[in-house]
This record gives structure tokens, sequence and C-alpha cells, in this order.
């Protein structure tokens, strides 16, 4: 073989290990991309654990009529009023919401309604009951970590009180207490669990005002449940964690595909000298205790030479007449012989040749074209 060839072959070797380097490298990036997605599909199926704090404060100021004892139009909250001297309740509800994640979406939702209700006292069962509409429902949809809702209303107080001086005076009640709810409602609804529009967990700011006595004292409540430190269950959108699936499939695909491309392009360019030195590679780690190797060339005078078609054939004669396999390689790489001598003067002979395995290939190849 000539040096030119031998160089030639060299190269595109070379060319090929880089071509299925980088064929091999382009599937496990893929299957690195797969496994990613695929772990974060598993992760974003359970449920995980979104701390918040939720804080409220209700302000007051309680309005006036012109009077020779009172100066200002108003008086100040935490004191107990004279009830012919209001002219309405100014009240101001807040409410603040604050999670430790970030783009945790939800929806939030609130209303003011006064809930007015006289009670027999002796019972402590509800004798009338009615709800009035003060500001409508707002609704929203944010991801902000931080949300602060603020409304103010005026409460005409004489309103509600008046309707239930009649009530009680139609019916001659007696055994009564009536107040006046001015209720916030506030539903955040989200892809929590605990963010649920059910009344049970709706968060409720409530300003109580007695109704029917000479004198009134405001009380200030709310149905908040551990302020700080609240842990809620999230649980993923269905909608968004599909993609992780759909690129785990995508990227698994792809690296299978180049796999088998990988595979295809090395059975396409195997040379016959590749597979020559592979054969012979896999011929003397198997059998190196059964082969001596010649380091000149074998006398075939003496003998006549019988020509096997496998290395198997080899081993079978071997095995049979007890004698050791001889092989020669020639210099320039081109071939091998594995030679058994008998007594009987028969060579057994089963060569290697580049030259036999390039037919081959060429035969295949002519095959495949047809």
């Amino acid at each position: 073989m000539k040096k030119s060839q031998v160089n030639a072959i060299l190269i595109n070797q070379t060319k090929k290990r880089q071509v299925i380097l980088s064929l091999v490298a382009a599937a496990a990036i893929c299957f690195i991309f797969a496994v990613c997605f695929f772990i974060t599909y598993i992760n974003k199926k359970e449920a995980y654990y979104v701390s918040y704090d939720e804080s409220s404060n209700i302000d007051y100021k309680v309005h006036i009529h012109e009077n020779e004892f009172f100066k200002g139009n108003y008086l100040d909250d935490n004191k107990q009023y004279i009830a012919r001297l209001i002219n309405y309740i100014n009240a101001s509800f807040q409410y603040n919401l604050s999670l430790d994640e970030e783009n945790v979406e939800y929806k939030y939702s609130y209303r003011i309604e006064a809930d007015v209700n006289v009670e027999q006292i002796s019972t402590g069962k509800s004798l009338y009951n009615s709800k009035h509409e003060l500001l409508k429902t707002k609704k929203s949809t944010t991801t902000e970590k931080n949300v602060t809702i603020k409304e103010n209303i005026d409460i005409d107080y004489n309103q509600y009180n008046q309707l239930i001086r009649k009530f009680i005076n139609v019916f001659s009640l007696e055994d009564t207490k009536s107040t006046l709810d001015i209720n916030m409602y506030i539903n955040v609804v989200g892809s929590c669990e605990n963010f649920d529009s059910n009344e049970s967990k709706q968060s409720v700011l409530t300003l109580s005002i007695p109704l029917t006595t000479d004198t009134i004292g405001i009380d200030i409540s709310n149905n908040l449940v551990n302020t700080e430190n609240n842990v809620m269950q999230c649980k993923p959108k269905f909608d968004l964690n599909w993609l992780n699936i759909v690129f785990t499939v995508i990227f698994s695909l792809t690296g299978v595909a180049v796999i088998i491309y990988a595979i295809k392009y090395e059975i396409k360019t195997r040379t016959a000298e590749n597979i020559y030195e592979k054969e012979l590679k896999k011929i003397l780690n198997n059998y190196s205790s059964y082969i001596q190797t010649l380091n000149s060339d074998f006398d075939f005078s003496e003998y006549q030479p019988l020509r096997l078609d496998s290395f198997n054939d080899m081993l079978e004669i071997r095995d049979t007449i007890k004698q050791p396999i001889l092989m020669r390689e020639k210099h320039d790489k081109s071939g091998a012989y594995f030679l058994i001598p008998s007594s009987t003067k028969i060579l057994y002979v089963y060569r290697l040749k580049v030259s036999d395995i390039e037919k081959e290939l060429q035969k295949k190849s002519g095959l495949e074209e047809l």
C-alpha cells in the first residue's frame, strides 16, 4: 500500500472520529435536556408550598351634626358616641397580602356589604336580616408578591337606624339587639389549594355598629387566622406543565434519532482497512494463547495448501490435530495469514486481506444501489 493511500486513510479515519464524536455529543445534550424537562415536570406535578402573610386595618371617623357641645365635623375612632348626633360614619378598609415567592399568578376580588340584623336576646336567634350592597365586586389578576387593597366608604347610619326602629315599633318588640355590620369580603383565587373562593376561606373585615341605642361603641374585627407565616399548598396548572413533558418527548426522540444516524454513518463509512483492523484485533484478543506469531515468511514448498473460509474453521482444525496456529502479517498491513501445518503435509490456511474485504464491500454497495 502506498504512503499516500495510508495518509488518506488516516485523514478519513480522523474525520470520521470527529463526526461520530459530534453526533454522540449532540445526542448526549438532547438526553440531558430531556432529563431536565422531565425532572421539572415531576417537580411541578408535585404540590409545593408558598408562605404568605396577611394583615388588615379599619379606620373610621364619626361625622356629627352641628351642635353646641362638640367642635369640629367629626369625632375620632375608639370612643363612645351619642346616636342622635351622628350624621354619617366614614370607614377606611385596608387589606394586605404578601407572598414569599414571585410569579405566583392569582386573582383576587372584593366587595363591601352592609348586614343589618335584629336578634332576640333571650334565644340568640335572628328575627330580621337584610343585606345591602355598598361596593360592587372588583376583580383583578396579578403575579405581584405584595397586594394592598384600600377602600373608603360613607355609611348612612341614620338610614339603617330608622329602618330598624320602625321594625321594632311595628311589631312592639322589646327583647332585641340590633346591629349594623359593614363587611369587606376578600377572595383570592389561584393555583394554590388554600387560595380558594369558598366562603369559609374568604377574608372578612368587619365594622360592627349597634342600632336603636342612645349611645354606641363601634367594634372592629376580622377572621384572619395566624396572620404571619401562613403556608398554602400549591398545585401547578396542567396547561403550563404539559409543555415540560412535550419537550421531554421531543428531546428524547431527537437524541434517539441522532444515535440511529450515528450508527448508520458508522456502518456506511466503514473502510476495508477499519474492518480488517478490528477483525484482526478481535482474533488476537480472543485467541492469543492459540496463536504463535512468525517473524519471517513461512516456507510453503513442502506443503499442500488448503484454504479455509473462516477463522472458526481454523479453530476446529487446531482442536482436531492439536497443532498451534501460526500467524504472519504483511509489512504494509494489507493482510494477515493464519497457518496450521499438519504431519500429513497439508497446510491449512485462513487469510484475512484488505483487498478481499474491499471486494465484499463493493459487492454489498452494488446490491444496495439496485
